[in-house]
């Protein structure tokens, strides 16, 4: 199914249900397709080029065990961090929850301050940082396919 495109947010409704969710889960899969993951990365950029659906990346048992191990670093870094950390990433979330509504507010008036396949470089992001709190991944919100 390939033709060079990317998938768009419609294209993910099946999977998203709405349309935040789906603007979500296309930003998710961006950063995934060039995360530090190999199967992540596969998965993502399968889903991009339409070879494949976000219903069948989600229910490939491959592409779940690495989603599942990349959430549960995730939370066992947060586990660990101190109280100073959490209060600084904290903040850093709330510059990066800010940084999301300014950029959603843009791509809904057509003038998204990225390039399509660009990921966003707001103030949460420093290089190797990978997210929020510098713990991975693009967006916390969670529930693809829930609602």
């Amino acid at each position: 199914m390939s033709d060079g495109r990317e998938v768009d947010q419609a294209e993910l409704l099946d999977v998203a249900k709405d349309e935040d969710r789906a603007r979500s889960l296309l930003r998710a899969l961006r950063t995934l397709s060039t995360g530090p993951d190999p199967k992540l990365r596969e998965m993502a950029r399968g889903v991009l080029r339409g070879d494949l659906t976000a219903q069948q990346a989600f229910t490939d048992p491959e592409y779940t065990d690495a989603l599942f191990s990349g959430a549960a670093k995730v939370r066992r870094a947060g586990e660990q961090r101190s109280e100073a950390e959490a209060r600084e990433a904290g903040e850093r979330f709330a510059e990066w929850q800010q940084a999301r509504r300014t950029e959603d507010e843009g791509e809904d008036q057509g003038t998204s301050r990225t390039a399509p396949g660009q990921q966003s470089t707001g103030p949460w992001r420093h290089p190797g940082s990978g997210g929020p709190g510098g713990l991975g991944g693009s967006r916390p919100a969670g529930g693809f396919g829930r609602g």
